[in-house]
């Protein structure tokens, strides 16, 4: 605005300039000092405001940012540690020893998180500043640029020869028309910054949206860390009570889990492989079939090791599929493989007798076959069976003549049993008891 102001001046000031111009010029000349002199007040006390606030925030920022730059520098040394520790030989006390650092670890990335939290709060108070600022700037301009359009159209008006023959002679017409039309390209140029001012607007209100997205997941991530957090508190709780705190049942508990689950990959793969399939899962009156090479989580990693649900996740499916006889139809493999307070914190492969699914506790207890199926009620079976270990479920039949659901074969849903294994390759029997 400045400008058209100085054009008006320096057009006001030639000694023949026409009246009317001349009032013109006077009544934009006095609404840009009234302008100015109001705005400047309010600018020079907004702006000071302003300035200080939000150089605060910025040093608020640069704080939280330096803080994670730190808590980043203390969760890769936790990482190199855990690295070091997992390369060692498996011992109660290192397993214990990881699980604090795993712990100091989470914690670390909890800080992190909320210092994250922090910096994008303090980000959103900046930009919603900016965005106020601009408004106002806008707002005054706009009032401002009316006034000067509104003086300029009474020299816009009167037509071009009656602003000749107001004039001294053609050439100062010519002269006095030229000043006007400069006049007038500032106020089209004055008109283009109040457009970008209100590009700056959009564009300050669309990162704001998009901060405030930031923020939502940046909560999200801190709720699923702390989750993590008592997760892993709880596994070394659970360690020293499943381990009595003695290195010597931790030795033979690993050894006994390590060698179930070397016994799963083993049968997958001599049976055929773990080769994913499609459309394996059917649900009846009976319940639901599960296989463990289904496309929908075959390839999942089992408790976030380095085995997967397709190579040993024959136990959790044949659980699974107990569970949807019972009623809980909407369990599936998936369901209590993402619990790992479902396994040992010894081993996180392997399953706990005991695991708690959709808000109950399902154990496994030793049963007698054709005593429990003639009870209507399903048992799980551990096999021998092609230099490996398996895991199917009994459904009905006695003495030898059984339906299985069987979660490896493909379709293994209600099939015979002694056509696919002999019950001299059972070596355990187990019955599922639910409590709430």
């Amino acid at each position: 605005m400045w400008k058209i102001y100085r054009k008006t001046k320096e057009f006001l000031a030639r000694p023949q300039a026409p009246l009317i111009i001349t009032l013109v010029a006077a009544i934009i000349i006095q609404t840009t000092l009234i302008a100015r002199a109001s705005d400047t007040d309010t600018t020079a006390a907004a702006g000071a405001t302003t300035a200080t606030a939000t150089s605060s925030l910025q040093a608020q920022i640069d704080a939280n940012d330096q803080q994670i730059t730190d808590l980043n520098q203390q969760i890769a040394t936790y990482q190199a540690e855990l690295q070091q520790v997992g390369a060692d030989k498996k011992t109660l006390q290192a397993t214990i020893h990881s699980l604090d650092l795993q712990r100091s670890k989470v914690q670390a990335q909890v800080a992190v998180t909320q210092h994250q939290i922090n910096a994008t709060q303090l980000q959103i108070q900046q930009l919603g500043g900016e965005i106020t600022d601009t408004k106002q700037t806008i707002a005054t301009d706009q009032v401002a640029l009316g006034a000067y359009l509104r003086s300029l159209q009474k020299t816009d008006d009167r037509p071009l020869i009656v602003q000749m023959l107001s004039s001294g002679s053609i050439a100062q017409a010519w002269t006095d028309i030229n000043a006007t039309m400069q006049v007038q390209n500032e106020v089209r140029n004055e008109m283009q910054a109040l457009q970008t001012q209100e590009g700056a607007l959009a564009d300050s209100q669309t990162a704001s949206q998009q901060k405030q997205a930031t923020l939502a997941s940046q909560q999200q991530s801190l709720a699923s860390q702390q989750q993590s957090l008592v997760a892993t508190e709880q596994s070394k709780s659970q360690l020293l009570t499943q381990t009595n705190a003695k290195e010597s049942t931790y030795e033979k508990l690993l050894a006994a889990a390590q060698a179930e689950l070397a016994s799963f990959s083993a049968f997958t793969q001599n049976a055929g492989g773990s080769k994913l399939l499609a459309e394996q899962t059917s649900c009846d009156a009976w319940g639901c079939y599960y296989n463990q090479r289904d496309a929908m989580w075959g390839s999942l990693a089992l408790d976030g090791t380095k085995f997967t649900l397709a190579s040993d996740g024959c136990l959790i499916s044949s659980l699974a599929m107990v569970l949807t006889h019972y009623g809980y139809k909407d369990v599936t493999p998936v369901t209590i493989n993402s619990d790992p307070n479902n396994f040992a914190a010894y081993y996180p492969s392997y399953l706990l007798t005991t695991i708690s699914v959709d808000g109950v506790s399902a154990t496994r207890k030793t049963a007698g076959i054709d005593a429990t199926l003639a009870t209507g009620n399903p048992v799980i079976v551990g096999l021998n069976a092609y230099g490996g270990t398996h895991f199917v479920v009994l459904i009905s039949g006695s003495k030898g003549n059984y339906i299985m659901r069987d979660p490896y074969v493909a379709n293994g849903k209600d099939i015979s049993f002694s056509a696919n294994y002999s019950t001299r390759e059972i070596f355990s029997v187990a019955k599922v008891v639910i409590t709430g």
